[in-house]
């Protein structure tokens, strides 16, 4: 005979670690504090279009055409293209930053393992700068951007974490 649960605590992990979706899944404040910095982190991303949008247009002004002689041909010639392209990364970027706080704040599977996938290339990209940058250990420093992606690696691996997005391994 099986025994009934303890609490209704209980009865809500079990119900999730069996697949189920609870009505009332509680959000662990992690997950919380990592759907703002991605809100943070897709409106810097937004603004940032606008600005390679911007200076898109400027580029082709006479006034940037006459800023931008100075700098070559060659940057004369594709300023404005490559501040195009830019604008169009950043804008995907901010796009997707807030797609994936949405998925943290709603528990969507999906979020957890994108957050992971994110974390993991920012380790990667951070590792370049490590050996393209200089020495040195101030805030901007790729080593600080390694130490947080590999906690965010590692919090939302964790079990408490995995619950609350319905993970089923």
């Amino acid at each position: 005979m099986r025994r009934p649960f303890e609490s209704a605590d209980a009865l809500e992990t079990e119900l999730i670690r069996l697949g189920g979706r609870s009505s009332r899944r509680k959000r662990p404040i992690g997950v919380t504090v990592l759907a703002l910095l991605q809100v943070l982190a897709g409106l810097q991303s937004l603004a940032a279009s606008l600005i390679y949008f911007a200076l898109t247009s400027w580029a082709k002004s006479p006034e940037g055409l006459a800023e931008l002689a100075s700098s070559g041909e060659w940057v004369l010639k594709n300023a404005s293209g490559v501040f195009l392209l830019l604008a169009l990364v950043y804008l995907i970027l901010g796009i997707g930053s807030l797609l994936l706080a949405r998925g943290y704040i709603k528990g969507f599977e999906w979020a957890r393992r994108k957050g992971r996938l994110v974390a993991a290339i920012a380790i990667v990209f951070a590792f370049l700068g490590v050996f393209l940058l200089p020495n040195r250990v101030d805030p901007g420093s790729p080593f600080w951007t390694i130490v947080l992606n590999v906690i965010v690696i590692i919090y939302l691996g964790s079990q408490k974490v995995r619950l609350y997005f319905g993970a089923k391994r």
